[in-house]
């Protein structure tokens, strides 16, 4: 049985053929870490973001149930996608300064989960699109594995930045190609050469993200770089106004 099958069917006739921004069959409200924690479990990063600052709960206007949670964080300090996003607004003055303004100015979605019985309904863009209308800084921004197949932030209003592939992806492909490897073989292919073993470890501390992860057991470490490289992020961004 699908998931979209297990939905109630109460809430699939509301949200059949019409958009659920417009007609707001779905509540959306302050929400609480419970309700993240409640729905933590249906999202593909393990582990809540570093910093919070808002929680967003979805409920069904009729039945209260939660079905979905969106979190607003603080941003990194550091992102490659800003100066194409906004020329020269974040990438100016000291290190200081420019800490202070990414406070004051932006913020990242960085979660957003739907209960899978109710995904395909467009509860996850009506929720961003809800969040954007009166978000809590002038600049927002996203990064989603899952971009490409679930391009949501799209549908809610955000533009995709569109980056070339970051460096460290870039020289492990060409050590891949001169071993006549795709990044399919890093996941399914239990065997590889010193030379591709070592180029993994190479693109694992070539980021913060992994660095800590760059010593440990190779074959995850394997399987992350070939689906990093098969589905790499996509960045989203919106400018209030």
């Amino acid at each position: 049985m699908s998931e979209i099958s297990r939905t109630p069917e109460p809430l699939l006739r509301r949200f059949r053929g019409i958009d659920a921004a417009s007609t707001r069959p779905v509540r959306f409200g302050a929400g609480s870490r419970s309700d993240y924690e409640h729905l933590a479990r249906f999202h593909y990063r393990a582990g809540p973001p570093a910093t919070t600052a808002k929680i967003i709960r979805a409920q069904d206007q009729t039945t209260e149930e939660l079905i979905g949670v969106m979190i607003i964080s603080h941003p990194t300090l550091n992102g490659a996608w800003r100066p194409i996003a906004w020329p020269g607004r974040f990438c100016t003055g000291s290190m200081r300064s420019r800490a202070e303004r990414l406070n004051a100015e932006l913020r990242t979605i960085s979660r957003v989960i739907i209960d899978p019985r109710f995904r395909g309904l467009g509860i996850a863009s009506a929720m961003v699109r809800s969040y954007l209308r009166e978000p809590i800084t002038p600049c927002t921004e996203a990064i989603a594995v899952m971009g490409e197949l679930c391009p949501f932030f799209e549908r809610a209003g955000m533009k995709k930045i569109e980056l070339p592939p970051p460096r460290r992806d870039q020289r492990l492909l060409e050590v891949m190609r001169d071993q006549g490897l795709t990044p399919m073989d890093l996941i399914t292919s239990p065997g590889r050469s010193r030379a591709i073993d070592s180029s993994i470890r190479v693109w694992a501390r070539g980021s913060a993200s992994t660095r800590k992860l760059a010593d440990g057991a190779l074959p995850p470490l394997a399987r992350m770089a070939g689906a990093a490289l098969i589905a790499p992020p996509s960045v989203y961004a919106h400018t209030a106004g």
